[in-house]
């Protein structure tokens, strides 16, 4: 199902699944999250840029750098969801980041305030998601570095667009 010019669109991204995709891209290569948008967007209608990021208490240091980066995504109309990192007992990491993301995605396409989602992470843990939304009648598209998109989730998209094909235009 293509998309249209006319198509309303609302833009998913996980933080922490394209830091780390940048990461395997190019140590250094660090993306201009405006730009991304506008070449994601391809002349189309803009809902908004939704942002989903996590940080770590236990480091002050870190946390301030990160609520700077934050803020100034919101400075340039993006919305921003930020969950602390928690310890479990069993010492692994929860950030709650996947599920507040997919809540938006699909409480948003159901109630039709957009056409066409674009997912900007490579977890296949939103496969369900995808499907949902695709069984709703929205068009999905996910974007992300080749070497950091989960098969599956690759499969099930309506269109992938490759973040490696495009790095010279969202390179900050």
């Amino acid at each position: 199902m293509p998309s249209d010019i006319n198509d309303k669109v609302a833009i998913f991204i996980d933080g922490s699944n394209i830091f780390h995709g940048c990461r395997e891209y190019d140590p250094n290569f660090k993306i201009d999250y405006v730009k991304l948008v506008d070449v994601l967007l391809n002349g189309r209608k803009l809902l908004r840029p939704y942002y989903y990021g996590s940080f770590d208490p236990s480091n002050p240091d870190q946390a301030n750098r990160q609520k700077r980066f934050h803020q100034a995504l919101q400075e340039k109309g993006f919305h921003v969801t930020i969950k602390p990192l928690r310890r479990r007992d069993d010492n692994k990491i929860e950030k709650g980041v996947d599920v507040a993301l997919v809540t938006d995605m699909l409480s948003l396409g159901f109630k039709n305030a957009y056409d066409v989602a674009i997912l900007v992470s490579g977890d296949n843990d939103f496969v369900h998601a995808v499907e949902e939304l695709k069984a709703h009648g929205k068009i999905v598209e996910v974007a992300m570095f080749e070497n950091a998109i989960g098969g599956e989730l690759k499969r099930m998209a309506d269109k992938f667009i490759s973040l490696n094909k495009i790095a010279d235009r969202i390179r900050k």
